[in-house]
């Protein structure tokens, strides 16, 4: 049989299987499709849903906070609904506010997407109530898996295999934590008993730790989910993260659409996604896959969830060696997501089923699904009738800064944007100029690349990433870049702890060495000299930097934003058109033909400029590149096949320095102060903690730069703060008393 060109989106494919005609068969479910449904929800999954929406010929109504007026998401649906102020709890955690959007839009149907209250059961339950159609498993399904210690208790009774843990009883004191601790064998997992996405979750390796790890967890569940309730969990050593995406409708059957890979994790949440797990073999997958369907049976699951699990890469290895070890030893069960999730991409992309009437493989688009199930609709296939083909592979484009431990980023995008590659499918939450704040998830866009084979997909999706320009806000592009780069990756040796293990080694592999450097500011500077020489007020025509003496150079200074020198790019016009072009290190801003280590010495021939595409032949090379420079002064240069460079222009006459403080721990970004553990007069270890930041839905812990004694805490718990603000001032111990 030959086998349907994949489209690039399933959102975009001509058909999807059984979906119902305008004269259904006798005796066939009549489905009721809604006429307006109100996304509850922003960023990319609210676009990806009112794609979905258009397809069908259904109404999809936005709802924005006052921040999000003008969001990408906004310009996706047919209206919007303005809901609220841009704290989460202010607009899109707020029930009344969003079942009033629905009533004034009209719409008959919610969705909530993932995220904000996409897993509460309240919320479902007054959807329902206001006699709107939810679309999504039911309240009390919601309520059970939402409910991670009920879950395991579900589980058990339905025979899924299990990852041994505790409850902490309600006040537990810290004898009962430690005690329970020891029962389970350190390491543990503390995870909140609510919610997702990594929130409320620490790992714990020694028991000192213990007690400050439940009380951080308790807190940032409170924040997150409104429930501080918390158990431990034995941490496997070295786990792979697979989950099975189910499917059911209110006929009773149930379809597993295969497995995810999602090992590859920061913060316990999930960066790399994929379809199917290069690291199972058959029988594992058989285990996985049936635990879901029999875990989805026993609730009576309707609607598109995820059964989450973990599978102990040393068990797969004794596998792989010989050893007769029982596939189901390798898996537990780790939660059921009841919505749709984040990755689903990777799944429509890969799965197809066998129509029943043709014998063609279909394409699926499990919002689609999701809007006929909640109408009444029938699984179109039994599970032979469900086939995987090729490799689809996912990475979450994050504003967040790496180095520095993934914290969040916050900005104003200059420039953002993923190329419409072969093979390449976007999930787009924001666009060009848009800010992204502190107040929600730091994620940006999917990006998702579908192949024959996982070497190819990876390629694909590296080649992308690498022609995407993102200006304006910090991201984890060239990490990802990195990892589908990586050998390691590729072999498909991934746990958790990948990124933690090769961190360092990834980082290196992305960092452009000299030579890269010195033709980035080239590029950087050419482009900016060339582009200002039409605007010029007098005689525009003439060359670039081009006067009759031939002395006069134009200059522009970058640094590479780490400790390495700042490069001063000299460009000056020929009367030939042709550009003089000088690269040296370490010349002072502001002062022009000062002398400096000579990096690079070129003539330069421009033969195409616009906005922001540039080429250009170099001593006879000729290239084409992308420059983009954002008003914060980062100019960002993308060449093809080849990790983009991010330089920091410099000002000719730099501003004046921020407030200098000895001893003074700053908020990395902006945020809530969520806890103070410090007091003036307190003693201090170098690490100690002194400040919980919440930002983007995550806690961050602020810590002691150094052994002293604290002199001035300048925040309070509930206060906003900036970045680079001065929370904490820590002064030496023996160090002379602050001045003033």
């Amino acid at each position: 049989m030959t086998i349907p060109e994949v489209p690039r989106s399933a959102a975009d494919a001509p058909s999807a299987v059984g979906v119902p005609s305008a004269a259904p068969a006798i005796g066939a479910v009549t489905v009721r499709l809604p006429r307006a449904v109100l996304i509850a929800n922003r960023g990319e999954i609210a676009v990806r849903i009112a794609r979905t929406c258009r397809s069908m010929g259904i109404r999809s109504i936005a709802v924005a906070s006052d921040v999000d007026r003008d969001a990408a998401h906004v310009d996706a649906c047919d209206e919007v609904v303005v809901i609220g102020g841009a704290a989460p709890a202010d607009s899109y955690l707020d029930v009344a506010k969003l079942l009033e959007a629905a009533r004034r839009s009209g719409a008959d149907a919610v969705h909530p997407g993932f995220g904000f209250l996409a897993e509460d059961a309240r919320f479902a339950r007054a959807v329902i109530d206001a006699g709107l159609t939810w679309i999504g498993p039911s309240p009390e399904v919601i309520a059970a898996m939402g409910d991670k210690l009920e879950a395991k208790r579900r589980m058990a009774d339905a025979d899924v295999p299990l990852v041994p843990g505790e409850e902490l009883p309600e006040g537990a004191d810290d004898a009962a934590l430690l005690a329970a601790a020891q029962r389970i064998g350190l390491p543990v997992l503390v995870k909140a008993a609510a919610g997702g996405g990594g929130k409320g979750m620490r790992a714990v390796h020694h028991l000192d730790d213990l007690v400050d790890a439940v009380a951080a967890a308790r807190r940032e569940a409170a924040g997150a989910f409104g429930d501080d309730r918390v158990f431990l969990e034995r941490l496997i050593g070295r786990p792979r993260h697979v989950e099975v995406q189910i499917v059911g409708d209110t006929h009773g059957q149930v379809l597993h659409l295969l497995e995810r890979e999602c090992s590859i994790q920061r913060r316990h949440q999930k960066v790399v996604e994929e379809c199917p797990s290069p690291g199972i073999d058959g029988e594992v997958r058989d285990v996985l896959t049936c635990a879901a369907v029999d875990a989805a049976a026993a609730l009576g699951y309707v609607s598109a969830g995820t059964v989450e699990f973990v599978v102990d890469e040393d068990v797969l290895a004794r596998r792989r060696a010989g050893e007769d070890v029982p596939a189901r030893e390798a898996v537990a069960f780790l939660e059921v997501n009841t919505r749709l999730q984040v990755e689903h991409p990777v799944t429509e992309e890969v799965v197809r089923v066998r129509d029943a009437r043709t014998g063609v493989l279909e394409v699926i688009d499990l919002v689609r699904w999701q809007l006929l199930i909640a109408g009444g609709w029938r699984l179109p296939a039994t599970q032979s009738d469900v086939v995987g083909i090729g490799h689809a592979i996912e990475v979450r484009l994050y504003a967040e800064d790496v180095p520095a431990g993934y914290l969040p980023a916050t900005g104003t995008l200059s420039a953002f944007d993923v190329p419409a590659l072969p093979g390449i499918r976007r999930e787009l939450g924001v666009r060009a100029g848009e800010v992204v704040s502190p107040h929600y998830d730091p994620m940006l866009a999917k990006v998702i690349a579908t192949a024959a084979t996982r070497a190819e997909a990876a390629a694909r999706l590296a080649t992308a990433l690498e022609a995407s320009p993102v200006v304006g806000v910090t991201t984890n592009r060239d990490l990802l870049v990195a990892v589908l780069r990586d050998e390691g990756f590729l072999a498909g040796a991934t746990t958790t702890a990948y990124l933690d293990d090769h961190l360092d080694d990834l980082l290196a592999a992305v960092r452009p060495d000299e030579g890269t450097l010195d033709l980035a500011s080239l590029f950087a500077a050419v482009h900016a000299t060339a582009a200002a020489r039409p605007s010029a007020a007098v005689l525009p025509g003439l060359p670039a930097a081009f006067v009759p003496s031939g002395v006069l150079w134009d200059q522009h200074t970058f640094t590479a934003g780490d400790e390495r020198p700042a490069r001063t790019v000299r460009v000056r016009g020929r009367r030939d058109g042709r550009l003089e072009v000088e690269v040296l290190h370490a010349v002072p801003a502001g002062f022009l033909d000062a002398d400096g280590e000579r990096r690079l010495s070129a003539r330069v021939t421009v033969h195409h400029l616009d906005a922001h595409d540039l080429e250009v032949e170099v001593d006879g090379h000729r290239r084409r590149v992308q420059v983009h420079a954002g008003a914060d002064g980062r100019v960002q240069v993308v060449r093809p096949g080849r990790v983009p460079i991010t330089l920091q222009a410099v000002p000719r006459f730099p501003e004046r320095g921020q407030e200098e403080v000895a001893g003074a721990t700053r908020s990395p970004m902006p945020g809530v102060v969520v806890a103070v553990a410090a007091q003036v007069g307190d003693q201090v270890a170098e690490g100690q903690h002194l400040v919980s930041v919440e930002a983007m839905k995550m806690e961050h812990r602020i810590t002691a730069p150094q052994a002293g004694e604290v002199v001035e805490v300048r925040v309070a718990a509930g206060q906003q703060v900036d970045a680079d603000e001065v929370l904490v001032v820590v002064e030496p111990v023996g160090s002379a008393a602050p001045v003033g």
